[in-house]
């Protein structure tokens, strides 16, 4: 089976490496208390599929919008560019915890998702006659940011944007290059994933195989990819790093998510949604299957030094990080520089669930942490 698809991705776009460098298989005691296998499924078909569907379909409507903003300069098309790129931002959010197998390998997050922008070199690239998002001094000039940047700078009015992009300039051409690069990306990772369309990872995901726990096994590569996704492309780089945790408390609000859009709130109370989903087992569309709640029921999990179950835990950190965020309005930014304190007690709240994930679910269920 493994042989099978290591095979496939040669003979496609990428390498499956890691996951098949270690004994994998089923802990027959975990079958005794929890169906691991149907856990699995139901996180690849009603969550990780579904995620990736949404997450192309929202970069294609994205790439179509600013090719027809490139092509028909206007106050509307830009509008729905705009939100076009919100829209895709939002569905990246869902997306963020499963950065392992296809996502990993193919470097999605880097293409999507590196925050904050570089402006300096996104200044430089407009002035150039050949872009290659590749290149390393790019990392923070390509994604969702940089479109953000160039999309909704204040400092450029509707006008001398839209006359820019009638001019035909270099910023039409970076444009749709960023646009193209984050729907092939996307696009790539989702057709690796869903049978439905020839892919084959979730046939390997689900496979007798992966179960078990052991670093490369599906549960694993679930708890590494959420405990890894919140605490670093979450808790540090959407709120630790903007208020200055990481950097002697010098604070930098430039640094938010979403920054020139505004929306830094609506897309971290997002990705935390999607945590909740993932440990339910719950599908955006309402199905409920079995999450990690149920499975750290099933095995018993306590929080440390308590009787209180660490599945209750869990979920009362979750919802305790989206109630704050209920009292705060978008932007980010301004919150930092006018309501530091509440920011401060966000970013304690994110630290603490991310500590619950690292140190106390993975634990619970056996699971090494690897990142």
């Amino acid at each position: 089976m493994k042989s099978k698809i290591k095979v496939y991705f040669l003979g496609m776009f990428f390498l499956i490496s890691g996951v098949s460098c270690h004994e994998r298989g089923p802990d027959p005691s975990l079958f005794r208390f929890f169906d691991q296998k149907g856990f699995v499924e139901n996180i690849g078909k009603n969550l990780i599929i579904p995620s990736y569907k949404d997450l192309t379909e929202k970069n294609m409507a994205l790439d179509t919008a600013l090719t027809r903003l490139v092509e028909q300069p206007g106050k509307n098309n830009l509008l729905v560019a705009r939100q076009s790129l919100k829209d895709a931002w939002l569905s990246w959010q869902y997306c963020l915890p499963f950065e392992f197998g296809p996502s990993e390998l193919r470097g999605l997050k880097a293409d999507l998702n590196s925050f904050p922008a570089n402006t300096t070199q996104i200044e430089a690239n407009l002035k150039s006659t050949s872009i290659d998002l590749n290149l390393p001094e790019n990392s923070h000039a390509k994604g969702f940011a940089t479109l953000d940047y160039l999309l909704n700078n204040k400092s450029i009015t509707d006008e001398k944007l839209l006359a820019t992009i009638e001019k035909k300039t270099a910023l039409n051409g970076y444009m749709l290059g960023v646009a193209d690069q984050i729907s092939l990306s996307s696009n790539l990772v989702y057709r690796s994933w869903d049978p439905a369309i020839g892919g084959v990872y979730y046939v390997f995901f689900t496979d007798d195989d992966a179960l078990g726990v052991k670093e490369g096994s599906s549960v694993s590569d679930l708890v590494n990819g959420l405990a890894k996704s919140l605490e670093l492309a979450v808790t540090k780089a959407k709120v630790g790093i903007p208020i200055g945790d990481y950097s002697g408390g010098l604070a930098a609000p430039e640094a938010t998510e979403g920054h020139y859009g505004g929306y830094s709130l609506e897309l971290l109370k997002a990705s935390i949604e999607a945590y909740q989903l993932i440990f339910t087992g719950t599908s955006r569309s309402g199905v409920d299957g079995l999450g990690f709640d149920e499975y750290l029921n099933i095995k018993g999990a306590r929080l440390s030094g308590t009787d209180q179950q660490l599945s209750e835990a869990l979920a009362s950190g979750m919802d305790s990080v989206l109630t704050t965020l209920q009292l705060m309005t978008d932007p980010l930014s301004d919150q930092i520089v006018n309501n530091l304190p509440a920011v401060q007690e966000l970013n304690n709240q994110l630290k603490a669930l991310s500590y619950l994930l690292k140190e106390e679910m993975a634990p619970a269920l056996r699971v090494e942490i690897t990142y």
